[in-house]
């Protein structure tokens, strides 16, 4: 059974990745970035705005079943409409209507 050392490395590590990503999105990359599971440069970068006032990033690979979303506190500047993605903004409004707690803006 792994110790908790080896388990907080790991967790470490995958928030470090995914800061990464994170960073690559601030910076204007949003396509072919690294997967942080198959290692391969297939994670693209998409948005969502299921409410006002209300944004997320993903992080979705191609070539494997690696997905991630970052809730955002207030709309990025590097936010771009042409990077709304329909299936995953309708599943971030089922999300919101689920959710006990609901922010002013819903």
């Amino acid at each position: 059974m792994p110790g908790k050392d080896s388990q907080k490395t790991k967790s470490d590590a995958r928030v470090s990745e995914l800061l990464r990503l994170a960073n690559s999105a601030t910076a204007g990359r949003f396509e072919d970035l690294e997967c942080p599971t198959c290692r391969r440069n297939a994670v693209s970068v998409w948005f969502t705005h299921p409410a006002a006032d209300v944004y997320r990033m993903w992080f979705v690979c191609a070539d494997c079943d690696f997905h991630s979303r970052a809730q955002l506190a207030d709309r990025p500047s590097y936010f771009l409409e042409s990077r709304v993605h329909p299936e995953l903004e309708e599943r971030d409004r089922a999300i919101l209507k689920q959710s006990i707690f609901k922010g002013p803006s819903q």
